[in-house]
């Protein structure tokens, strides 16, 4: 069985990558170039760690059973929920216990980069898994990862996430609020944990670490299920001389030849079996993705009215919290001059005190939360230092 080597993607990957490789006798970690990550890499699994800040993990309820139906589904349901198009978004999810789907998001920009650099180094990638969910779990407990100014939490079985740790006093509030899964925390520091500690229960089970290989090195294996190198990005075999894999482009080059030579088709009627093909489509899918509504009367109307019930299934709260921190952060990447001040979550909305150097930014940024949320300026005050504001967000 081949050995497997891990290799970290985060910000700095592209010119120094870390890894690890997982041998009978323990090895330690190592940073360097592309081409000795190369080396190591030759005869053994690799797999790549995205930062868990990168992937949003979401437990969501879909009334659909196939995985068609799924694939066709999801999309809508996570539509209202991401900041940016979902059409931008690789998505994967895995069946859980009551009807619960685990998904995981990560932007196809995120993805591509990422293959790159093993594609542009000769290295073949067996997987790559969600950071947060190579922490190690038991249920009814949350463990927490802090790196530098970095929290990587895992809060059940396919759930987790990455924050700044001056977001996690008020997360920690509403993950106390959310249920019972996080009855006992575990904490893994390189550094003292300081006033992140104080904010956790005193039966905090604190344990010191070298680096976070030690927790990666032991738990991989359980973000299996959530393998984000799936569909587009799936790998294919490599079947040097196999005649086989030309087949579909020669079957394309020799329809087209064929559609050449055969002449075409009248335009108007072509249309018209265009229309009517894709209005039989949407019917089919309407089918098949609400397959308990019998009687379909106008298919848009309806569809709206179940798409609203999946929104309603995604539950208050902490969901709301989450989609709101999410879309805003996503956003706020967009303005790496602003610094926010303050945070807090109450009656469904995010309050937010952030700086920018001037009010034309600020602007320009509140304008960039209206296009996904529902926003209103408590106050704005502009100075030679910059401009501050306090906003409401808000989920439409």
């Amino acid at each position: 069985m081949a050995e497997t080597l891990l290799v970290r993607l985060g910000h700095d990957a592209g010119r120094h990558p870390e890894w690890l490789a997982l041998t009978e006798t323990p090895s330690q970690p190592q940073t360097g170039s592309w081409r000795e990550l190369a080396d190591a890499a030759n005869g053994r699994q690799t797999i790549g760690l995205l930062p868990a800040t990168t992937v949003l993990l979401l437990e969501i309820e879909l009334p659909v059973k196939s995985n068609a139906q799924i694939k066709k589904a999801l999309p809508f349901a996570l539509e209202e929920q991401l900041a940016d198009d979902v059409d931008n978004y690789h998505l994967v999810w895995f069946r859980q216990a009551a009807g619960k789907l685990a998904v995981a998001v990560v932007s196809h920009r995120k993805m591509i980069d990422s293959i790159a650099y093993f594609q542009r180094a000769g290295i073949e990638l067996d997987a790559i898994y969600p950071e947060s969910l190579c922490l190690p779990y038991q249920p009814g407990s949350c463990s927490m990862l802090v790196e530098s100014d970095c929290v990587t939490l895992r809060t059940g079985p396919l759930q987790g996430m990455g924050i700044d740790a001056g977001f996690f006093p008020r997360l920690l509030d509403v993950l106390q609020q959310a249920g019972p899964e996080c009855r006992q925390w575990r904490l893994w520091s390189s550094q003292p944990a300081g006033a992140l500690r104080q904010l956790l229960p005193p039966d905090t089970l604190e344990q010191s670490l070298d680096t976070a290989w030690q927790l990666f090195g032991q738990s991989y294996k359980s973000a299996s299920e959530l393998n984000l190198l799936s569909g587009p990005y799936a790998p294919r075999a490599n079947d040097e001389g196999d005649w086989r894999r030309w087949l579909p482009a020669t079957g394309i080059l020799l329809l087209a030849m064929a559609i050449q030579l055969g002449g075409q088709l009248n335009q108007n009627r072509q249309q018209q079996a265009e229309l009517q093909s894709l209005e039989t489509q949407t019917l089919e899918l309407f089918k098949q993705t609400f397959p308990d509504i019998k009687r379909i009367v106008n298919v848009k109307a309806q569809a709206d009215q179940q798409l609203m019930a999946l929104k309603k299934q995604s539950g208050e709260g902490a969901g709301a919290f989450m989609r709101v921190l999410y879309g805003s952060g996503e956003i706020l990447k967009e303005f790496p001059e602003a610094r926010y001040q303050q945070l807090s979550f109450a009656d469904g909305a995010v309050l937010l005190r952030l700086k920018t150097a001037d009010s034309g930014r600020l602007e320009s940024f509140k304008q960039r939360l209206q296009s996904r949320f529902r926003v209103n300026s408590k106050t704005v005050d502009g100075s030679s230092n910059g401009a501050e504001a306090r906003l409401e967000i808000r989920e439409h």
